[in-house]
């Protein structure tokens, strides 16, 4: 499982470099601009469509086929999968035609203050991506069934080549087409990892595509059934970042594009490490559950659980120490003003502290998805959203933009607290391990704060991160042999190589 994550982790973080090009592109061709405003609310808001309907189905796929797989034998999980997607197609469709024929009617949901131009950009904008709703569903469900199989490589190749496509075709049409030429690379890019996941399907015979002889269509409700406590949280959680960006739309121009900047980073990061250890741990939990091995369900969690938590001390130092170098290297193009760039900079460093709170948000949801506690985990994720909705409200006129990454960090702390107290088995060695890698990312994130901020003065950007990455080595490489995690020996025995001991 360890030797999984880290190839997993591995062609991510080759994705998180092509990523992080494509970030540094989007500012130099289009800045801090209403533009891109546009793009990001109406690609946004298709995405936030598709969590809102689809993300609670997709989420618990994987555990529930995986379960009926186990319980009744692989032709009839097949056969219920089937009756999903047709399900999924049809609604899918729908929604879409709906989108294309009345954005009128979206437009002033994700953007009330935008009047004249900036009003008909949006509706233009909305037509084009509407099918990407449908499009970015059909991968979804691939990538989970080919997960719920154990094919995980595959899927991050294919996405990996496809986001490589992206940057090329930004580069070749934004001087022609503008704002525009992200939605033709995006078009291409996911048509592109479709046909590489149904060529994966066909070749591991997965027979998920053909043969609907004998299907019930009503089939697709234990799915819906499963997922069913999670579509409030699911919900609530789609608006809230319909709030957010309605909110900050109207905070200033470009205060969309501004916020989109500063969490790409932290985004992609933690979105890196926690859906591989998701995307491992949940075959894995649902089976243990399944089968009734609760140890093996418990040391499983463990073993990800302290995986996860080195990955986001890692996260959090590294913006807690020089944000403003990352800001520099990748933004400071010339297209944005250089008091927008130090407030993305801030709001980077308050969005890397919010990986902590929702990395163990969604971890502990893994589990108790896993484990049938989905009523629980939905509650808690509701809580958690309406938190988040109440205090961009009532806060923003008084915090200003700083209140979106405090408000998801409060929201997501809470929950997950009263989340960690429902841990289906052995909660005390949940309770002390969460306990010990909190203390020590508070004690790395002050460290990191005081050595960049009182002792040590680096105005070159790489410098800055390459010293920062250093200290991070040494202090994580100490910590782990400190508090001895299973990590030292992986380390022991790569330093035992490199010297030749063996």
């Amino acid at each position: 499982m360890r030797k999984t994550a880290v190839i997993l982790f591995l062609l991510r973080i080759a994705k998180l470099a092509v990523s992080i090009f494509n970030i540094s592109l989007s500012a130099k061709y289009f800045g801090v601009s209403v533009s891109r405003d546009v793009w990001i609310l109406a690609f946004n808001c298709m995405l936030i469509l598709d969590a809102a309907i689809w993300g609670p189905v997709n989420e618990t796929f994987r555990a529930k086929f995986i379960s009926i797989k186990e319980l009744s034998g692989e032709d009839v999980a097949i056969k219920k999968a089937k009756a999903l997607l047709i399900f999924t197609f049809l609604l899918s469709a729908i929604l879409v035609a709906f989108v294309m024929l009345f954005p009128q009617l979206v437009a002033p949901l994700i953007a009330s203050t935008y009047k004249g131009e900036a009003h008909r950009q949006l509706i233009t904008m909305l037509i084009y991506v509407a099918p990407c709703f449908f499009v970015n569903q059909a991968t979804q469900i691939g990538i989970s069934l080919l997960n719920a199989y154990n094919s995980f490589y595959i899927p991050e190749i294919s996405s990996f080549l496809s986001n490589c496509l992206n940057l090329l075709l930004i580069v070749l049409f934004a001087k022609y087409i503008g704002i525009y030429s992200l939605l033709i690379a995006y078009y291409i890019g996911v048509l592109i990892l479709l046909v590489i996941i149904i060529i994966e399907l066909h070749r591991r015979k997965i027979p998920i595509l053909s043969n609907y002889r004998g299907v019930k269509y009503t089939d697709f409700t234990v799915f819906i059934l499963f997922a069913l406590p999670f579509f409030l949280p699911y919900f609530l959680g789609q608006l809230s970042s319909i709030v957010e960006k309605n909110i900050a739309s109207s905070l200033s121009s470009g205060a969309v594009s501004i916020i989109d900047y500063s969490r790409r980073f932290t985004d992609i990061l933690s979105n890196v490490i926690t859906s591989i250890l998701t995307t491992i741990l949940v075959p894995i939990l649902a089976l243990s559950f399944a089968q009734k091995k609760n140890d093996e369900f418990v040391d499983e969690f463990a073993k990800i659980y302290q995986l996860g938590f080195l990955g986001i001390i890692s996260i959090a130092c590294m913006f807690t120490g020089c944000p403003d170098a990352f800001v520099s290297l990748l933004y400071n193009h010339g297209t944005i003003a250089p008091e927008a760039l130090i407030q993305i900079g801030r709001l980077a460093m308050f969005y890397g502290w919010t990986s902590y709170p929702v990395f163990v948000y969604s971890i502990l949801g893994v589990a108790l998805i896993s484990s049938n506690n989905g009523k629980k985990i939905a509650f808690w994720g509701a809580v958690a959203q309406i938190l988040v909705v109440t205090l961009n409200i009532v806060l923003v006129k008084k915090v200003g933009i700083y209140i979106f990454p405090l408000a998801m960090f409060a929201g997501h702390l809470i929950a997950a607290f009263f989340m960690l107290a429902k841990f289906p088995f052995q909660r005390k060695k949940i309770h002390l391990q969460t306990a010990k890698y909190s203390f020590i990312i508070l004690a790395n994130v002050i460290l990191f704060y005081l050595i960049n901020n009182s002792l040590v003065t680096i105005a070159q950007p790489i410098l800055k991160i390459l010293f920062n990455f250093g200290v991070l080595c040494l202090v994580l490489g100490l910590q782990i042999f400190i508090f001895k995690f299973d990590e030292r020996f992986i380390l022991i025995k790569f330093w035992r190589k490199i010297l030749r001991y063996d």
